[in-house]
Formats: structure tokens, sequence, C-alpha cells
């Protein structure tokens, strides 16, 4: 796949993750545990999935800086080990989930103004369809069963 100026993808900043890491807390207090499960889970950090043996942690993020009715509050992974954010930022993560998405997106106000499964299209197709409007400011991609954050999608210009 080649780098495209449809959109930017940004990760859970690392600061966020290595402050949960030193501390064992998230942002909202809750204590943090260490899980090694044999799964693989999606670091929402480096947007890589973690490997079976691997620890990861499960933390509560909100992906709003705002207050306001859609800041909702959802469980992440990260690795347990520090991870460098995601870099390939003008292509859509390779090992995270491309059709079992929805995007939600969000004004400048971050109220809510639309929201596609991805299903059997490309994403990076529903993307631009998607930045067509002009009142979307950015997305958000959650999975499609669960409805976990993944990482927010910027529109063109915005960086």
């Amino acid at each position: 796949m080649t780098t495209n100026d449809k959109f930017k993808i940004i990760s859970i900043p690392s600061e966020v993750a290595t402050k949960a890491r030193e501390s064992q807390r998230d942002v909202f207090d809750n204590l943090l545990a260490v899980l090694r499960d044999g799964e693989r889970h999606q670091c929402r950090v480096c947007l890589k999935l973690s490997q079976p043996d691997e620890g990861v942690i499960l933390m509560a993020h909100q992906p709003f800086l705002s207050r306001q009715p859609y800041a909702e509050v959802g469980p992440v992974f990260i690795h347990e080990r520090s991870c460098e954010p995601y870099a390939d930022i003008n292509n859509y993560p390779p090992e995270f989930p491309r059709r079992e998405v929805v995007l939600r997106a969000y004004n400048a106000e971050d109220r809510i103004v639309d929201a596609q499964a991805v299903r059997a299209r490309q994403v990076e197709e529903v993307i631009a369809e998607m930045f067509t409007n002009s009142e979307i400011a950015y997305l958000h991609a959650r999975n499609l069963g669960y409805g976990c954050y993944m990482f927010r999608i910027e529109r063109p210009g915005s960086y």
C-alpha cells in the first residue's frame, strides 16, 4: 500500500501508556494488571497485535479531551513493554481489522455526525467518502463487535 494524503492515523499518545505502565493505574485510577492469556490483542499505541506469550495491560481510555455526552470511556489494550506510537500515519494499520470496523464521525465540537460500518467495502474508501462531508472534523475507528476504540483518523489538511 502506498502513502496517501487522504487521512492521518493517530494512536493513543505514548505518554498515556507510559504513565499507566509506571503507575499501574489508568487516568480513572483503575488498578491495572498485566494479562497473559495466550491471545493476540490490539495495542492502541503502536497499533500492532501482541504476540500470544506477550504481556498486555487492559486500561480504561477516553479518546476525547472535552467533557460531553459523546465522551465515552472504554477498555483498550496496550503492550506491557514500552512501544513506539504508530509511525505509518498515512496508512491504515495492517494488523487491525479492515472490515469489522465502524467509523464514527465527529464535528469540531466533538458531536457525532455520522457512523458507518465498513463490512465488505475497502476501509480507505469509506474514510475518503466520509471526509467528503465538510462538517466532519475527524473519525474514530472502533471494533464493530464490541465497539472498542481503536484509533483516531484526522481529515486531510488538519495536520
